[in-house]
């Protein structure tokens, strides 16, 4: 049996203890009364993001119809996730992490731990040094596809880059010179060049 859909969509981290893995309902919630976590008081008074209320956005995401990766990879481009936020593995002893892919890995744990899922391998790819999370990000490279240095017809190509944002830097777009699909082209236009030089 899973837990309660309403308890997910309704609870919140702050006075829910979703790490007790037999709370299933609402009804139990309540029965057992408002479970504050343990780190509520400095939460309350310092103005610090907290991975675990992250997490339950995420697992609600899912119960509402998303998968976990695509819920992820849609958190991945919050803006806030360079800050610092709080975390914890159990509820009662918490601390701080900082970093996109500390959050990532924060948050897919916790909404793991919302939704009664094992705590399997990642959804999202890791980092072979510091096992952190890697992103995805879109990068647009520019095709150089004339026959002439630095010129070309303007197109661009859209790839996706996975990178670690911990070890490496955050990716961007390159030149490409010359476009496979225009193979043909480029070598009609310089034997066109050829046959000009040489008239000349």
């Amino acid at each position: 049996m899973g837990r309660d859909k309403d308890l997910i969509l309704k609870g919140s981290p702050c006075n829910v203890n979703y790490f007790d893995r037999k709370l299933l309902t609402i009804r139990q919630a309540v029965e057992k009364g408002e479970t504050y976590c343990g780190n509520f008081e400095v939460c309350d008074s310092k103005d610090t993001l907290c991975s675990l209320r992250s997490g339950l956005e995420v697992a609600q995401n899912v119960v509402n119809g998303g998968t976990l990766e695509k819920q992820l990879k849609n958190f991945s481009n919050a803006d806030f996730l360079d800050e610092e936020a709080w975390n914890s593995k159990e509820g009662k002893t918490f601390y701080t992490i900082k970093g996109k892919a500390k959050w990532l890995d924060a948050v897919e744990k916790f909404a793991r731990t919302v939704l009664l899922m094992p705590p399997a391998e990642s959804v999202l790819p890791r980092c072979d040094k510091c096992y952190g999370v890697k992103l995805t990000k879109e990068v647009i490279d520019s095709i150089h596809d004339s026959a002439f240095t630095l010129s070309g017809s303007g197109k661009t190509q859209r790839r996706d880059v996975q990178y670690c944002p911990e070890c490496e830097p955050e990716p961007i777009g390159g030149i490409i010179k010359g476009d496979p699909r225009d193979k043909e082209d480029i070598d009609f236009i310089r034997r066109c060049s050829e046959q000009n030089k040489r008239k000349e």
